[in-house]
């Protein structure tokens, strides 16, 4: 199998990853991970064959919408677990509210001082 038909086939399963999510976030993302690694390597060593040969295969409009569609796809993840984060911030630092009511409150030990001469 070429280098093209490589990219490809690991564009398709990262794409097919990417739009099912997961029961587990996280073996998505490593999943994800692995093969974005995967696409980097395959990408580099297309870099260094000539570039005509690379405008010129049949696959490569195939190549270019399916980079569009990954790259949106990993944005909305991206988003998903921002959220999950603001979410989960919020909810550790209301905890720590009921929890430490009077931590906010700034008192000098309930005394009163008169301005008064």
């Amino acid at each position: 199998m070429d280098l093209i038909e490589q990219l490809v086939s690991c564009s398709e399963s990262l794409l097919k990853v990417l739009q099912h999510p997961a029961d587990e976030r996280d073996k998505q993302v490593e999943k994800v991970e692995q093969l974005l690694a995967e696409r980097e390597k395959i990408i580099t060593r297309l870099k260094e064959e000539s570039r005509e040969n690379l405008n010129q295969h049949p696959k490569a409009r195939k190549i270019v919408e399916m980079e569009q569609d990954i790259q949106k796809d990993l944005r909305r993840l991206y988003e998903d677990i921002k959220m999950d984060l603001k979410k989960w911030n919020e909810k550790k630092r209301l905890r720590q509210c009921y929890t430490n009511t009077f931590a906010h409150v700034a008192t000098y030990d309930g005394r009163f001082y008169d301005k008064r001469k």
